[in-house]
């Protein structure tokens, strides 16, 4: 008994634990909805991206769910209620590890698919789709970059291939590509009716352009990503571990108090 006490409180704990865990990730999903800023909605489709966050925002909520299911179960000694905890956290575990897999299988790709999708914002949804062209402009204000790979990309190759008139051989820099705390008319002066083939003025506009940031800070971030997901699905199989065990135990104790 004394050995089955001990394990229903490192369960208590380890739920506690997710529960945190749940509602930090349904934080974090929150933020990356509600931010355009975030570099991850360049990596799918919108409507992909959407469905792709949705998912991972129910598998947030199912971790909520679990862990007040799994210390509901065990401090009220009801065994219904620590299987249905056991099989949601093997629901959320299954996702994870699929959903990790995947990403480092098809990693290649989305690198791929990130820098068409950048380049095509800005050579041709930019000007078409204001929703996006709000989200670019938040993410080179913030990231403090232009264009794709740089800024000569706002050139727009498809109008030099239309033919060389007075109109096509000059080209607009949206002013979110300026830097912090330049004035009005010097940041319009450097992004506004530019000869192709000027030099750019980069004391006035960012230099890098946003995909190189992207994949900067993804690659930053990547070892640090899977060391803490990795930590975190091992304490995720461990309690699986120990729910599975308390789960017999249960099922014995209820037993012997008959």
């Amino acid at each position: 008994m004394g050995c089955y006490s001990c394990m229903k409180f490192l369960f208590i704990f380890l739920n506690v634990i997710f529960l945190l865990f749940g509602i930090a990730g349904v934080g974090v999903i929150v933020w990356i909805l509600l931010d355009p800023s975030v570099p991850l909605h360049f990596t799918q489709q919108q409507n992909d991206f959407m469905i792709a966050t949705v998912i991972y925002l129910i598998v947030a909520l199912l971790l909520v769910l679990l862990s007040v299911l799994g210390i509901y179960s065990v401090s009220k000694e009801i065994r219904w209620a620590l299987v249905v905890s056991f099989s949601l956290l093997l629901i959320v575990i299954v996702v994870e590890v699929a959903s990790g897999v995947w990403i480092y299988i098809n990693r290649q790709n989305l690198d791929e698919f990130t820098h068409a999708h950048v380049k095509r914002t800005v050579q041709e949804i930019y000007d078409t789709d204001k929703n996006i062209r709000e989200m670019f402009d938040t993410i080179q204000s913030k990231m403090y970059c232009c264009g794709a790979d740089n800024p000569a990309d706002w050139v727009r190759n498809k109008e030099i291939n239309m033919g060389i008139t007075t109109k096509l051989t000059k080209f607009n820099i949206p002013t979110s590509c300026c830097r912090e705390n330049i004035a009005e008319s010097t940041c319009l002066a450097a992004t506004q009716n530019i000869k192709i083939g000027n030099d750019l003025d980069f004391g006035v506009i960012y230099e890098k352009g946003c995909y190189v940031l992207i994949k900067e800070n993804i690659l930053n971030s990547l070892t640090v990503i899977f060391c803490v997901f990795g930590a975190i699905l091992g304490v995720k199989v461990f309690g699986l571990f120990i729910g599975l065990i308390l789960a017999f135990s249960m099922n014995r104790n209820n037993r012997y108090k008959a």
